[in-house]
């Protein structure tokens, strides 16, 4: 079931992703009704609009599934993972792995604050910056459209150009290079570390982690079942499954159901119950815990005492 919820997961993101994408990318593949419906939902244009009813659905989605947002209707968070994917399967031949991180909240509660603070500043370039939807608007308008327009006209000869495609959105040259400057550096740090940016300036995802760590269903590690083999791990792009504790750290988790997918043992759920051990195990004990004696201090010390006593004469 996990694993059919997974390819549910990659499809939606998918569409979602190309449709937002052509869309913005040029105006004839613009679609009103599902682009702007699309472009509605999103946290991001919800906040900044001051949308309660789209906050509030986000919110409840999140208590029950988690991050879900984040891994299938944010097209933001679709280009890292298309990204991270092309990293791993190009990685010289062999798979790039990741490692659990520990999470970084003051970072994450600092961006957060800044992008809150400039919203009502009414200064509004660092949240079209930092939200995901109005940078993968910004990258569509200033990077996508002129790469469009570039192959449009090189296939002008093949009959495929015509003034209609070539009639994108038009952007000035400052906005292509804060566009291609955000394309570079998302691309990057998302084949380097996937998700990372999700997990520490995204704000989006900070105010959404807050709420999923809390959330009814969850990613629960069967530790009777689970062998150490820290496959889970290497394709965590979130870096929050540790498996120290044997724990999938909620706030961060983007619900992407790649963990369950690498498993073989079947040790990682999406569920609401959590395991309890078959055998419990030791758990450590708080406080000083004075040292015990030495065989030799044990033994010597009443040896010595009784032969005082015996050597004594007035005993």
């Amino acid at each position: 079931m996990n694993k059919t919820l997974k390819i549910l997961r990659v499809i939606v993101s998918l569409v979602v992703f190309m449709l937002l994408g052509a869309g913005l990318s040029c105006f004839v593949w613009f679609i009103p009704e599902v682009d702007n419906f699309l472009g509605d939902i999103q946290l991001g244009s919800a906040i900044a609009g001051m949308s309660l009813g789209v906050f509030a659905f986000w919110m409840l989605v999140t208590l029950v599934f988690g991050r879900i947002y984040c891994s299938t209707i944010c097209p933001m968070g679709t280009l890292m993972d298309v990204s991270a994917r092309c990293a791993r399967l190009t990685h010289r031949g062999r798979q790039r792995v990741y490692r659990h991180e520990a999470p970084s909240p003051m970072v994450r509660y600092g961006f957060l604050a800044v992008a809150l603070l400039s919203i009502l500043a009414g200064f509004v370039l660092i949240p079209s910056v930092l939200d995901p939807y109005a940078a993968f608007c910004r990258i569509c308008a200033g990077f996508f459209n002129p790469m469009l327009k570039f192959f449009i006209r090189e296939l002008g000869e093949a009959g495929v150009y015509n003034h209609y495609t070539a009639l994108a959105i038009t952007t000035s040259v400052a906005a292509s290079i804060i566009a291609t400057f955000l394309f570079a550096v998302i691309v990057t740090v998302a084949m380097i570390t996937g998700r990372s940016i999700c997990n520490t300036v995204c704000p989006v995802g900070t105010i959404l982690g807050t709420v999923s760590r809390f959330s009814i269903f969850q990613f629960d590690i069967d530790t009777d079942l689970c062998t150490n083999c820290r496959r889970c791990e290497y394709v965590c792009k979130g870096h929050c499954i540790n498996l120290q504790d044997h724990v999938v750290d909620g706030s961060r988790c983007v619900v992407c159901f790649d963990c369950v997918n690498a498993c073989r043992d079947k040790a990682i759920r999406y569920t609401t119950d959590r395991k309890r051990l078959s055998a419990p195990l030791m758990q450590k004990v708080k406080g000083r815990v004075s040292q015990p004696q030495t065989s030799l201090e044990s033994t010597e010390a009443p040896v010595a005492n009784h032969s005082i006593e015996k050597t004594n004469p007035q005993k």
